[in-house]
């Protein structure tokens, strides 16, 4: 248990304020706390790697998986069913949001109950339809039956939005994908593990036992004369003298081997060198018991029938061929990555790390508030400052480390990736714009090895690729997500202002600042309602109308970019002041509807909202650096403010286990308050809470 819960506590709350020590003593201590428990969930954790079969039914580059069965199985009769089946695994009871797009009459079945079906209209246009499919806590069996018509068989399924980096695995656990049945006359009466058990399936993954590899399988087109590396490894339980049979030079741990090796306990690294054109044959014997060793693939599960890694084809290999998984390497073909046995088999990457190695922009804020933690605790406690400092090189690198394998991936396999799905279909700021900012950060005083590529994408994107209205303000259009067509949203002020202030600094062109200021102006001449002071959440170009909705988050999120901007504006820039006049307005327009607990509402002007956090923490953090920076004519009114918005985070949103609490998760947008209010809900540990409110907890200690 976190030692913050031995101490005393206010007792009719569910916060860590004590009621003795100042504010500023809990401040610290709260984000001692929060620190804490981030770092000890979420420390690095390997990347997941599964096998990978390009063919059949696998996801394509909206990220949904594509099964025309007119053309996979071109022979079935009309009237006859087929049978789609994949697994999702889920960690507690929940639902899955699910699209569906029918060529022709489908039914749904989650765990044999049938959950959901097509109708004549969405099947007759190829429309999308969603459903909130039921999952129960661990492994779940998803079945699509398809009925095979003149108008269409079978349809399109998954990710109910582009780009949501959702996927199945098949019905064995081994892979990703989805298994197909051969068509059958009538309909299963039962869709159980039973009565699927019964079906011809296609895509199955094939037992293999032989010892011999064939690598021209592997690599059907390769040069007279190419070699490839292939890589496995076997494991004994002693120390113990093996026969070596092979008919190609072999090494194991890195040593050449002829006919005797002797092998220590444990797992060794066995390496060849092979003639794609020759198939290869190893075979190694524990020369004491006179047991073959099986050999197992180095990376995958010990159970899985994949026993070996191929790279190539090559011109010529060299022992020290390098051991490494996440990056491709330069082939006679081009770029490539490591193969498995059979047609078409990859050995492909994912990350099921929820918070390490991912990309994206509320990770950058939270990533944003441990660097600015990192700085803070160097005078107070160098141990948390090192922690952090650890896992901030180790998750960026990583995110660095595994782009060109991205890449790869996006090309070899269709477009969607699972590995930096973000920033290989980066079609908006939200992709990029935040963790880019981060990522600038993070290398002004860290060691990071070969940013300057990714954020120079990010760079090239926001300023060149990025819509743009006719004067210049960014907004949203040509998206895979269809619903924020031709909208503007107040949230993308942070998606874009703080990269670009930082690439202006780190590319030493002025023009980006400039772009920054300018967005900041685009943005409040569409959002600014200035009866209220506060910021409409989007502008709906459809309905030419601001949906007139004051969000908590957003408002914060325009806030907190001025304060961003007006940080590194020199006094004496010609549109300083009018920046200084917006961050004010906006300033004031929080500042009346502050509530009594400190804590502003999750729709500002909406009492009966809930008590929203991250809103709250941007308010504290902006207002902080604008009596800091002197931007106020009276400072008095925001330092109580600012006081009372860190005393009821304090309060309200940080437990003595340091759980962030009362954070909006991720929205849409609606013309309806109630949607806000009702529909998007306060989450526990959501991070676009945790590192605003570590910023806050920041910018609050700087001022004492």
């Amino acid at each position: 248990m976190c030692p913050l819960a031995k101490l005393p506590v206010v007792q009719h709350t569910i916060g860590m304020k004590e009621t003795t020590p100042t504010t500023k003593d809990n401040a610290v201590r709260a984000a001692r706390i929060i620190i804490d428990r981030y770092l000890s969930h979420h420390d690095e954790k390997a990347y997941t790697y599964r096998p990978f079969v390009k063919g059949g039914i696998y996801r394509r580059a909206d990220y949904r998986y594509r099964a025309d069965m007119q053309t996979l199985l071109p022979e079935a009769p009309l009237g006859t069913f087929t049978y789609l089946w994949a697994t999702k695994e889920a960690t507690a009871e929940s639902t899955l949001r699910f699209a569906l797009i029918p060529y022709g009459p489908v039914k749904i079945f989650v765990n044999g109950t049938l959950c959901a079906r097509s109708d004549i209209f969405c099947e007759r246009w190829r429309s999308k339809v969603i459903f909130d499919l039921p999952l129960q806590e661990g492994t779940n069996d998803i079945v699509l039956e398809c009925e095979n018509t003149s108008g269409g068989f079978g349809g399109e399924f998954g990710t109910w939005v582009g780009k949501l980096d959702y996927y199945f695995l098949t019905p064995d656990g081994a892979m990703e994908g989805v298994w197909y049945s051969a068509p059958i006359n009538e309909e299963l009466d039962t869709v159980d593990r039973s009565s699927l058990a019964g079906l011809s399936w296609h895509n199955a993954t094939p037992p293999r036992s032989s010892d011999r590899f064939d690598l021209g399988e592997i690599f059907p087109d390769a040069p007279s004369g190419a070699k490839a590396v292939v890589v496995t490894s076997v494991t004994v339980d002693s120390k113990t003298t093996c026969l070596v049979e092979a008919n190609a030079p072999l090494f194991i741990d890195g040593e050449a081997v002829t006919s005797r090796m002797d092998l220590g306990r444990g797992t060794h690294i066995v390496m060849s060198h092979s003639e794609i054109a020759t198939p290869l044959q190893v075979r190694i014997t524990d020369e004491e018991r006179g047991e073959v060793l099986a050999l197992a693939n180095p990376v995958l599960p010990a159970e899985s029938p994949y026993r070996i890694l191929v790279a190539g084809p090559f011109a010529s290999t060299s022992a020290a061929f390098p051991l490494q998984y996440t990056k491709p390497f330069q082939c006679t073909d081009g770029l490539g990555f490591w193969r498995l046995e059979g047609k078409d088999t990859y050995l492909r990457m994912y990350n099921d790390n929820e918070l390490f190695g991912h990309w994206n922009y509320p990770l950058g804020v939270t990533l944003y508030g441990l660097v600015e933690m990192e700085r803070l605790f160097k005078s107070i406690d160098a141990t948390v400052s090192e922690r952090i400092h650890a896992l901030l090189l180790s998750h960026m690198q990583q995110s660095i480390d595994t782009y060109a394998y991205a890449l790869w991936d996006k090309e070899a396999f269709g477009g969607a990736t699972a590995v930096h799905h973000l920033m290989t279909s980066l079609d908006s700021l939200d992709d990029c714009g935040s963790f880019g900012a981060t990522v600038l950060e993070v290398a002004a005083d860290h060691d990071l090895e070969g940013y300057e590529r990714l954020v120079g994408v990010v760079g090239q994107y926001i300023s060149e690729q990025q819509p743009r209205l006719p004067d210049g303000t960014f907004y949203r259009t040509g998206l895979m997500h269809e619903f924020h067509e031709n909208t503007l949203w107040v949230d993308d002020l942070y998606m874009s202002v703080p990269f670009l202030i930082r690439w202006a600094a780190h590319t030493g062109d002025d023009r980006h600042l400039a772009d920054a200021i300018a967005q900041i102006d685009g943005f409040f001449n569409l959002l600014y309602m200035e009866d209220q002071q506060l910021m409409s959440h989007v502008y709906d170009f459809e309905r030419d109308i601001a949906t007139g909705i004051p969000w908590g988050r957003g408002n914060g999120w325009a806030l907190f970019s001025l304060s961003e901007l007006l940080s590194v504006m020199d006094e004496h820039h010609r549109d300083r002041q009018r920046m200084v006049e917006r961050f004010c307005q906006l300033s004031e327009g929080f500042l009346r509807l502050q509530d009594a607990d400190g804590m502003f509402h999750q729709v500002l002007d909406m009492p009966s909202s809930y008590q929203e956090s991250s809103c709250t923490a941007m308010f504290a953090a902006a207002c902080s650096r604008g009596i800091r920076g002197g931007w106020f004519e009276e400072n008095g009114v925001y330092e109580e403010a600012v006081a009372r918005a860190i005393d009821g985070l304090l309060t309200h949103a940080i437990d003595r286990e340091g759980r962030v609490l009362g954070v909006c998760r991720g929205s849409e947008f609606s013309c309806s308050r109630h949607y806000y209010a009702e529909q998007l809900l306060a989450r526990i540990d959501d991070t676009h809470g945790i590192g605003i409110i570590l910023l806050a907890l920041r910018e609050y200690l700087l001022l004492r």
